[in-house]
């Protein structure tokens, strides 16, 4: 069932409590033994509104209120005036689906993957998820979208739900093992939770069967680092434009071809994709800095925003590549 572990969060009332200790205000306060961490405090209001969470409860505990004011009150080293709203026990899992769908009905959220929350990678993976279908659904019921188009959701998404489940079990992980000693093996524990901008922006869909390898070798994929790139499959890396805009800006409304060297003939691709009636808008970027950022003097971006294809020039078959990036 994929059950890590049964935790308990606890809501609580009290103007008291940043006054109960010496610590300071903050926004999360951690609770550790030798066996690691075994709770928390989040501030919800930051005034007077808090969450206990403790993350190791036993399967056969059911805490009385007495045994949870025992707990925090063991967190906090004192006594202290509070009052409970709620008391909320959930289960920590690392799930992911078999199958993301079949023709007919597809998987996406929770539904598709169970996260600990231990980087907070639940929401920003599903929202992955309804992105990818999100411009493919439509492409289907419109005709330009191939037989095949759907069935790359599945190839993308599926991997980065693994992914992201690993690292956030990696992340619980490091909770729950025995420290021996505190200070700088608990920050960099944690730091490994909080700094997490690889794992939210640097997910790319190697091995897509609608992108086109430029035969370029995989990055390392750092779960703390963002390295832009506009490796097919990756997702296209930002810039500022003269007029102010983002080049993410350009994106959504069908696929974009971004061209940084004008003298590059386009109009057999343009060709091609009009044949196939798929929408395509072809932007020249003569700003020298985003074509650096962008490794080559033409990139296919598809409408959500992951680079399809980029090279030098055009292919000697440019439908064949229409093709490709339409799953067809």
């Amino acid at each position: 069932n994929g059950v890590l572990s049964r935790s308990l969060n606890g809501f609580f009332e009290s103007d008291a409590f940043l006054r109960s200790h010496d610590k300071g205000p903050a926004v999360r306060y951690f609770f550790a033994d030798s066996g690691g961490l075994w709770g928390n405090i989040v501030a919800i209001d930051g005034v007077k509104l808090w969450r206990f969470a403790l993350t190791r409860v036993p399967e056969a505990e059911d805490l009385s209120t007495q045994e949870l004011d025992a707990r925090l009150q063991a967190a906090v080293g004192r006594k202290f005036h509070y009052r409970w709203v709620g008391v909320m026990p959930w289960l920590r899992r690392e799930l992911v689906a078999e199958r993301y769908g079949n023709d007919k009905v597809f998987l996406a959220g929770d539904a598709a993957h169970q996260l600990s929350p231990t980087g907070g990678f639940g929401m920003n993976t599903g929202i992955g998820d309804a992105v990818d279908l999100g411009w493919k659904l439509p492409a289907v019921l419109r005709g330009w979208g191939g037989a095949r188009l759907l069935e790359s959701y599945e190839a993308e998404r599926k991997p980065i739900g693994e992914r992201n489940l690993a690292q956030a079990t990696g992340n619980f992980r490091l909770w729950v093992t025995p420290m021996g000693q505190l200070g700088d093996g608990l920050v960099d524990a944690l730091r490994r939770e909080f700094e997490t901008e690889g794992v939210q922006l640097g997910y790319r869909y190697d091995g897509s069967p609608i992108c086109v390898p430029d035969g370029t070798p995989n990055p390392p994929d750092d779960p703390m680092r963002y390295a832009p790139t506009s490796r097919p499959g990756s997702r296209a890396p930002h810039g500022w434009l003269d007029d102010g805009r983002s080049t993410l800006d350009l994106f959504g409304q069908g696929f974009v071809l971004l061209r940084f060297a004008h003298a590059i003939p386009v109009e057999r691709l343009a060709s091609a994709f009009a044949i196939r009636k798929v929408p395509l808008q072809v932007f020249d970027i003569p700003d020298g800095g985003i074509a650096r950022l962008y490794e080559a003097p033409m990139a296919l971006i598809r409408p959500d925003g992951h680079v399809a294809w980029r090279a030098g020039g055009l292919p000697s078959d440019c439908m064949a590549l229409v093709d490709t990036v339409r799953g067809a």
